[in-house]
């Protein structure tokens, strides 16, 4: 089974992602996707304000239902943190993030995160009423 491990510990978040310049006073999540004990992914987010920019994803295979998976998570966790809007510049899941519904401007991937979560069957076909 597949499911998401969430780490918002800054020491454990900073095991996880050793290159990353995190700030101490930041808020951070971080999850690793796991298929039993195997980690098969993982992804870090930062809130800032109302907002959130997703600075990791980092994937063992090029499957874009796990990169999906962990930007889903980043944006729960931004989203229960307050922060309504999301940007990334992750460009090798770039199909993943348009499909999502993230627009790209300048290398910049932007959405509002409501939007987001409602799943690409809710953009195709709206609600009436």
């Amino acid at each position: 089974m597949l499911y998401c491990k969430p780490y918002t510990d800054l020491s454990e978040i900073r095991m996880l992602f050793p290159s990353e310049s995190l700030d101490a006073n930041g808020i951070y999540g971080a999850y690793t996707a796991l298929e039993g004990d195997l980690p098969l992914g993982k992804s870090l987010v930062r809130v800032e304000g109302n907002s959130c920019r997703i600075l990791r994803v980092e994937t063992q295979s090029s499957d874009a239902l796990l990169c999906e998976l962990l930007v889903r998570a980043s944006l729960h966790f931004a989203a229960n943190r307050g922060a309504f809007s999301a940007r990334c510049a992750l460009p090798a899941y770039q199909d993943t993030l348009l499909t999502l519904g993230f627009s790209e401007r300048d290398g910049d991937f932007l959405g509002e995160i409501p939007t987001l979560l409602q799943g690409s069957c809710a953009r195709c076909h709206p609600q009436n009423g």
